[in-house]
């Protein structure tokens, strides 16, 4: 969901099924629950509609999670060693970095917003990206874009799997 919509984690883990409209294929992300400050109407793509429809529960929150979300990261991270998911600490020669941890090494949700941002900053505005990112500078959505161009060269395309 973090990869397919930009949201922030605390976004994805307060959405709930009456703010969802799978049908639609849209949802609602609320003011209470992002930076951005404001209520929105989110277009999903058909591929994470899919995606949601067999998580449907009794329970009014589409992810629901019970623990801190520090367990949260601790399971996330569980997940990637399991998968052998390791990189090299890429601060580790800095003097500044102090331990590596193993935050350091496996991909945190803040990738996968990232991820976002560097699949679709070359098919979309500028100002696109910044409201589905609900970025209130555009600057902060240029850095985003200056990163998506020096890891996505233009001959590579991205596409996800369909049903």
């Amino acid at each position: 969901m973090a990869q397919m919509t930009g949201w922030r984690i605390s976004e994805i883990l307060s959405l709930k099924w009456a703010e969802v409209d799978l049908e639609a294929g849209t949802a609602v992300t609320r003011h209470a629950d992002n930076k951005g400050g404001r209520d929105e109407v989110v277009n999903l793509h058909p591929v994470l509609v899919g995606y949601l429809k067999p998580l449907q529960s009794f329970d009014s929150r589409v992810f629901p999670w019970e623990k801190s979300h520090r367990g949260l990261y601790d399971q996330f991270g569980k997940i990637q060693d399991a998968a052998g998911i390791w990189f090299p600490c890429p601060d580790a020669s800095d003097p500044k970095h102090g331990d590596c941890t193993g935050a350091c090494h496996r991909y945190g949700f803040h990738d996968e917003r990232r991820a976002f941002a560097t699949l679709n900053a070359e098919n979309m505005t500028r100002e696109a990206l910044q409201t589905l990112m609900r970025h209130s500078d555009a600057n902060t959505t240029d850095r985003y874009i200056n990163y998506a161009r020096q890891v996505n060269p233009p001959w590579r395309i991205f596409t996800f799997p369909t049903f």
